[in-house]
């Protein structure tokens, strides 16, 4: 036997229209041979809706009309109308005319067709007007954006639907949320939607309320209560809720981790040569609207990264008033994100506890705060790193296709920072194509590859102009292979323990070399128990991500320096979580409070700071006193800095200071940073062009720096 319907028409001050759409309902259902009953719902109608449809019962069989003086809203109207259904499946219609409902028999076909629990309608060709389809165009945006994907046309009023799976559903809307609602419920119990274009009509009668102002901002409102409520719901559900006493252990670990970055960064901060090269473009491209197609060049192979992390300075520069502690801030808020972002995973993937063990190693692990509180370009890539491959995650693990493109903006960040960045290619396209398929997947890629492409292009744009210099030096970095790589992979098996080491004597045993080499091995022989137990498959992503980092830098030719991996700062800890949840509680917080009090002991907070930032201002202004107010050229004499960072100070400070391609002015200050400095005679590119020198004068500032005023030299 065929299942039996109730059509449910929502009737509000439809007095012009309820009688056609009846009669029309009628003649489509007596050709149906199905068992039926109509249900009309005319809640506070002001008009003859009600006395209309009375006098139809006694034409059309199987009507049933509930009415009532106070209006409850659509919700509350559909819900009314809904719950009253005894048939196998509801049918909702609005009587406004606007579809056609003949088509219900494509409707019953399809779900048939695709043993569906609900057949929802799309309207193709909208006949509703322009500022209608606007609205509704923001609202299924914003509603998408915060549940994903629901449906193509949410509140289409032609729906079918399997009578039992709704009215166990907890429905509390009364508004134009209703529809939202339903369908974010019923996606909850994996019950199966199918879509169907329906014709839509324009509306011929009668006036519709969904455009009110009154309606729009209720249903607003009641969005954002409903996406709180469900997500707090969902998480109690999967055990994620946050309880109290960890919310507030998180927020004390947050307030650690940014007292760690923030505390005096003006004077803890690095600027030097990099440093004040970054900062110098930044002020170029704001002030004298020069916009950079680059980023920095790498420090091995005379490679250039993308410009991305020279536009994330922007504004912290402006708002800071072009000093370099600006960024310094902004690159310490987002140490602190990474921290919360770690914990965040972390604790859907071992558990609670661990994960604040873990985010508190981490906010005071002394190599990543020294990284965290200066403005360099690889010091962002621990967290996009984390949050590229946090998105990965959530497309493998549980099909979310929507955060692949998290994952490819981040992925760019990655790549702009630091070159071995390349090194998650592997991972992230392992797991993508290990991901769940759903029938959005592929626009999801196309945005993210489309979005990644955009941000990598200003290189490209580069390329093209310049005779593809970068990619010549890329492609030269990695085919000359007798200094920068191999790529036979089991070159790098030797490696391997030297590399493990490393890291973990970084991140988290303090460079102490002893704890560091037996809390290696102690590591090394916990992962094997960690396999002796078959982990779930989320350990298996955590240590090919590792792995495949391992492998990478195994096979690296150069020196490797702490911020060459912080694409793996983040999944070291992760990994440290499995390690901890195999032993029991008392093990795990004797060793948490000897690897804290091992990072106390060496927070670089106990030192004094390096004051460079003030030591570089305080330079800058002894010149441009010394200089009279006249033009003068500029050289530093270093082992390992450049003359960057003082410019930057100088330029602040509008001196005249000159180049000497601009001018040789006659007076050359020369800045030693190391003793037994020499500057006349020195090979150095600015003392040697500057020609035959004497020198003037000489000083000692407070700082220890000295400084050489050289002037022509006379016979």
């Amino acid at each position: 036997m065929k299942p039996s319907l109730s059509i449910v028409v929502l009737a509000y001050n439809e007095e012009k229209n309820i009688a056609d759409c009846l009669n029309k309902v009628d003649t489509v259902l007596r050709n149906l041979s199905r068992e039926y009953e109509i249900i009309v719902v005319s809640e506070g109608s002001k008009d003859k809706t009600t006395t209309i449809v009375k006098n139809l019962t006694k034409k059309i069989k199987n009507i049933r009309l509930i009415e009532s003086e106070e209006n409850n809203g659509y919700g509350g109207a559909w819900k009314t109308g809904v719950y009253a259904a005894k048939k196998d499946l509801t049918v909702i219609i609005h009587s406004d005319n606007q579809f056609d409902f003949s088509e219900v028999k494509m409707f019953l076909q399809k779900m048939d067709d695709e043993n569906a629990d609900m057949v929802i309608g799309t309207r193709v060709y909208d006949k509703d007007p322009l500022n209608r389809r606007i609205n509704r165009w923001l609202w299924n945006t914003l509603v998408r954006g915060m549940f994903g994907y629901l449906a193509t046309d949410i509140d289409c009023g032609f729906k079918v639907f399997k009578s039992k799976i709704v009215k166990g559903l907890n429905l509390t809307s009364n508004g134009a949320l209703l529809d939202t609602q339903l369908l974010a419920n019923i996606r909850m119990t994996r019950a199966k939607i199918v879509e169907i274009p329906v014709t839509h009509l324009p509306r011929l009668a009668g006036n519709s309320t969904g455009a009110n102002l009154k309606v729009i901002t209720k249903a607003l409102q009641e969005l954002f209560v409903y996406w709180w409520e469900l997500k707090h719901e969902i998480m109690v559900e999967r055990g994620l809720a946050i309880f109290r006493w960890e919310a507030i252990l998180i927020g004390v670990i947050l307030l650690i981790a940014s007292f760690t970055r923030l505390y005096k960064i003006d004077q803890y901060m690095t600027f030097l040569g990099d440093e004040g090269r970054d900062v110098m473009v930044v002020r170029n491209m704001i002030v004298k609207f020069r916009p950079v197609l680059l980023g920095p060049g790498t420090s091995i192979g005379n490679m250039y990264l993308g410009p991305l992390y020279y536009y994330l300075l922007a504004v912290p520069l402006v708002l800071a008033n072009f000093s370099p502690v600006g960024p310094a801030i902004s690159v310490a808020l987002f140490g602190v994100a990474t921290v919360g972002l770690l914990w965040w995973w972390s604790r859907q993937l071992v558990g609670r506890v661990p994960a604040l063990l873990l985010s508190t190693l981490y906010s005071l692990s002394p190599t990543i705060i020294i990284y965290s509180h200066s403005s360099w370009n690889p010091n962002i890539m621990p967290f996009f790193s984390l949050l590229a491959m946090y998105g990965v995650w959530k497309v493998w693990r549980f099909g979310y296709w929507r955060w692949f493109i998290i994952t490819m903006v981040s992925f760019a960040f990655v790549l702009n920072s630091h070159y071995l960045g390349l090194l998650l290619i592997p991972v992230i396209g392992l797991f993508v194509l290990r991901a769940p398929k759903n029938k959005s997947y592929k626009k999801y890629l196309f945005l993210g590859f489309g979005v990644w492409a955009l941000l990598m292009s200003p290189l490209v744009f580069f390329d093209i102009r310049h005779d593809f210099m970068n990619f010549k030096n890329i492609l030269h970095f990695f085919t000359n292979r007798q200094e920068t790589v191999n790529l036979k992979v089991y070159k790098a098996i030797p490696n391997l323990w030297t590399i493990w080491v490393m890291i973990l004597d970084s991140l988290i045993f303090a460079k102490n070399a002893l704890v560091s080499f037996w809390g290696s091995l102690t590591i090394l022989v916990s992962l094997f128990l960690v396999f002796k137990a078959k982990p779930k498959r989320d350990f298996w992503f955590i240590f090919i991500w590792l792995l495949v980092g391992l492998v990478g830098l195994g096979l690296y030719k150069q020196h490797i320096y702490d911020h060459y991996f912080g694409f793996l700062y983040p999944v070291v800890f992760l990994l440290l979580g499995y390690i901890l949840n195999i032993y029991n509680k008392y093990l795990v917080t004797g060793v948490f409070v000897f690897l804290l009090g091992l990072n106390l002991l060496n927070n670089p907070l106990r030192y004094s700071p390096n004051v460079q930032w003030q030591r570089t201002q305080d330079m800058a202004d002894f010149i441009l006193k010394e200089s009279g107010g006249r033009p003068f050229n500029l050289a530093l004499l270093s082992k390992g800095n450049y003359d960057m960072s003082y410019r930057y100070a100088l330029v602040l400070r509008n001196a005249p200071y000159k180049t000497l391609h601009e001018e040789n002015t006659g007076q050359l200050f020369t800045i030693c940073e190391y003793d037994d400095c020499k500057p006349i005679g020195n090979p150095l590119w600015e003392i040697a062009g500057f020609g035959w020198a004497q020198i003037d004068d000489s000083w000692t500032l407070p700082s220890g720096l000295k400084l050489y005023k050289l002037g022509r030299y006379v016979h």
